[in-house]
């Protein structure tokens, strides 16, 4: 009883967090935006017209960069704070993760990132939303490609699995980063934390929210178990009833 009040009341914060993103959100697309769109749009057009490798050339890429960048930022607040009411459909896990590894296979291969999968040629079919599935695990695969940017090349690796377990499904995201310190992975989740250096912390958010939708949650293991470093993401009990 007091594992189901504690978890009630992580849940009844989280409302009140993603209340306060869609308010935000609401602010920063009205006032924020737009107003970038023309920024960059008019600096592109001035580029056109600069033409070369001068200052004002140099300058004028460094604002295209930088809208693209707040452009990115803005529509991850948006995306957060609009997430739609789930639709639930019979689907094939097993088929929609291939297709998500597939798409990005070319861009952690240009990040120096091997990949490798586990995945059961079929399961039974499981209630859930495709779109929000592939959203969550794109973000476990870039968060993971992300946290082993400073290593060698040799080192950078994500091994996805997917197993049936009691009551769902297990998706499991690893890397061989260099972990999440102890103190740290009980905050992780929360929306806004972040120790990414221009990050929003609202990537995990996302993917808890799509976990806790579909019945299920998102664990952390870092190390994973068997490993000395890296991170273990799971997505645990996909398809059970949801709640």
């Amino acid at each position: 009883m007091a594992a189901a009040l504690a978890e009630r009341e992580q849940r009844l914060r989280r409302s009140e967090q993603l209340a306060a993103v869609g308010k935000m959100a609401a602010q920063i697309a009205h006032e924020v935006r737009n107003p970038l769109s023309s920024i960059g749009l008019n600096a592109e057009l001035l580029s056109d017209e600069v033409a070369g490798d001068g200052e004002a050339a140099d300058l004028l890429r460094a604002i295209v960069r930088e809208v693209d960048r707040l452009t990115r930022i803005t529509e991850q607040y948006l995306r957060f704070a609009r997430l739609p009411d789930p639709h639930f459909e019979p689907g094939d896990l097993c088929s929609l993760v291939r297709s998500v590894l597939a798409f990005q296979q070319e861009d952690l291969g240009a990040r120096g990132v091997q990949l490798s999968a586990d995945i059961p040629a079929a399961l039974p079919p499981l209630p859930i939303d495709e779109n929000q599935l592939r959203q969550g695990l794109l973000n476990l695969l870039r968060n993971a490609a992300e946290a082993m940017a400073d290593q060698p090349p040799a080192e950078r690796a994500i091994a996805v699995r997917v197993e049936a377990v009691q009551g769902g499904v297990e998706l499991r995201v690893r890397d061989r980063g260099p972990g999440i310190p102890p103190a740290l992975r009980q905050r992780i989740f929360e929306p806004f934390f972040t120790t990414k250096k221009g990050g929003t912390g609202l990537g995990l958010a996302l993917v808890q929210e799509v976990a806790q939708r579909h019945g299920g949650r998102l664990q952390v293991a870092s190390p994973p178990p068997g490993a000395s470093v890296g991170t273990e993401f799971t997505l645990w009990q996909i398809g059970r009833a949801h709640v």
